[in-house]
């Protein structure tokens, strides 16, 4: 790898999230606690390896009078942000309500659906020694074609692709197949169980049981050389294709809010990965890192 940076693509996102003081209620009022922070999938990685130390460099696009407010947060947490603004489309908006460790998202993409690949420029990849994407872009942004051209432009340069799914919602509207087709190539998948379950089609065995989480992983294989899973307090499965499976535990922890979690996870393989560390070592970073995540009301670091 020539470069030493990770380049972050995709989501900056505005996050309203809302923690109920009790079970919702139809038709009337709930009172609630409410805050407003920067949010989207991408952003939040961008911003987890910046606190960490990581060099990082984050493309993405946001509304008309949005790119100082969204860019000076970014700065702040050690990001370059490269931030474009759409003249016509707001900056994307999530409303997030926190149930415990289960979240309901009520989400408009805004102005991340107009993020063009010609935003991450050559001089981007020349230093990066990773690109990491999430399946956000690829959901409405990136056309398939314009995802595989970037992917190949960051190999022509030896950079490492790794990529997020991002939502199990959204991968059943753009269809598993379709995404896993769309996105061949990649070097190393990070999905949760659910999007990796979506992902590996059916999955239940002869018997009806549900595939396990090593299971998913070693199907997804097929797709990409090496495989993260995230399973929440299970744990996470390492899969390589040639080697045998590896489990990195999870202890438990009181979860805040679970906002953001899965990107502070991607932030700290990253990270790891970025410092020489093996791939079991640099999930024992993303590991911590996610746990920093949890005790955090939503989905970046503090600031300093």
């Amino acid at each position: 790898m020539a470069g030493s940076r990770v380049v972050v693509v995709g989501d900056v996102i505005d996050d309203i999230i809302v923690v109920p003081g009790g079970p919702v209620r139809a038709d009337t009022d709930t009172t609630s606690a409410i805050v407003r922070r920067p949010g989207g999938s991408a952003s939040n990685t961008a911003a987890w390896l910046g606190w960490l130390g990581a060099p990082v460099d984050l493309v993405g696009r946001v509304g008309a009078g949005d790119l100082e407010r969204h860019a000076s947060v970014l700065r702040a947490s050690g990001v370059a942000p490269h931030l474009t603004e759409d003249p016509d489309r707001v900056t994307g908006t999530i409303v997030i309500v926190v149930e415990g460790e289960h979240r309901t998202m009520l989400t408009d993409r805004g102005a991340n659906a107009t993020l063009s690949p010609e935003a991450v420029t050559d001089a981007l990849l020349d230093d990066a020694a990773y690109l990491h994407l999430t399946g956000y872009t690829l959901f409405d942004a990136l056309e398939a074609e314009s995802f595989a051209q970037l992917v190949r432009r960051a190999h022509e340069r030896g950079v490492v692709v790794s990529l997020d799914p991002g939502s199990a919602g959204f991968l059943v509207d753009y269809g598993a197949r379709r995404f896993l087709a769309d996105t061949r190539g990649v070097d190393i998948l990070l999905p949760n169980r659910a999007e990796a379950q979506l992902l590996v089609g059916d999955a239940s065995t002869a018997d009806g049981s549900t595939l396990t989480p090593e299971e998913c992983a070693e199907a997804l294989l097929e797709h990409a050389p090496t495989v993260v899973l995230t399973s929440g307090g299970e744990g996470v499965i390492i899969a390589r294709r040639g080697g045998e499976l590896q489990r990195v535990p999870v202890e438990p922890v009181e979860t805040v809010d679970p906002t953001g979690a899965g990107d502070a996870f991607s932030a700290g393989l990253l990270h790891g990965l970025l410092a020489g560390d093996d791939l079991e070592a640099a999930t024992v970073t993303g590991v911590g890192t996610a746990r920093a995540a949890v005790a955090l009301r939503g989905g970046r670091p503090p600031l300093a």
